[in-house]
């Protein structure tokens, strides 16, 4: 039973000092990453997407400094959102789309899929709403619970470092918080957990 594993990283205006201040605003996403996991945890397929922004006219360098993606990178490899999309829905297809968001209550409140579902808005995008997103963190929280692991939160890609898997994903070359470090360190925790596609994420 195979399964998409998926991470974005987006820009926002935070707002902090705005009157009403209620958080990020205007989310952008500008990478997309995902892999097609097998149902014994080998990766199938890999995608990864670098986004131009629509919104924002240069990456912010708290963005730079968190992600290690550039203007440069993004000017020179990005495609548009809409294009991105339509690879990413290609990519996934009928399968389920696991990503990590550790404080969402319900797969409906799931933070990437979120991010998604804005930044379609800004674009006259077809969407049918097929892609089933489900989040992947409730099930981290569980299996820590079942073995005695003290882990309070986490985000995507502190998992490898959190349950010492970190050396595996070195020959990437990747910061932690690019969206494709991120995806291959839930993959790793899934398997360090021992995950079984077959029981389903609800």
């Amino acid at each position: 039973m195979a399964f998409v594993v998926f991470d974005t990283e987006f820009l926002a205006d935070y707002g902090l000092f705005e009157p009403g201040f209620d958080g990020w605003k205007n989310r952008e996403v500008v990478q997309i990453a995902a892999i097609k996991v097998s149902d014994n945890l080998d990766v199938m397929e890999e995608l990864n997407i670098y986004i131009k922004p629509k919104l924002h006219a240069r990456l912010s360098d708290y963005f730079i400094n968190l992600t290690g993606l550039t203007d440069k990178l993004i000017n020179k490899e990005g495609i548009s959102f809409p294009q991105a999309y339509e690879r990413f829905s290609s990519f996934v297809g009928d399968l389920d789309c696991y990503s990590h968001s550790w404080g969402a209550p319900s797969c409906s409140d799931i933070g990437d899929g979120k991010v998604m579902a804005e930044t379609i808005s800004y674009y006259d995008i077809s969407d049918t709403g097929s892609l089933r997103y489900k989040n992947i963190a409730p099930w981290f929280r569980s299996s820590y619970d079942g073995r005695g692991i003290n882990i309070k939160e986490q985000a995507s890609g502190d998992i490898a470092r959190l349950l010492g898997q970190e050396d595996t994903l070195k020959a990437l070359g990747l910061n932690n918080h690019n969206a494709l470090y991120d995806v291959y360190s839930i993959l790793s925790g899934l398997r360090f957990l021992n995950f079984k596609p077959s029981s389903g994420i609800t």
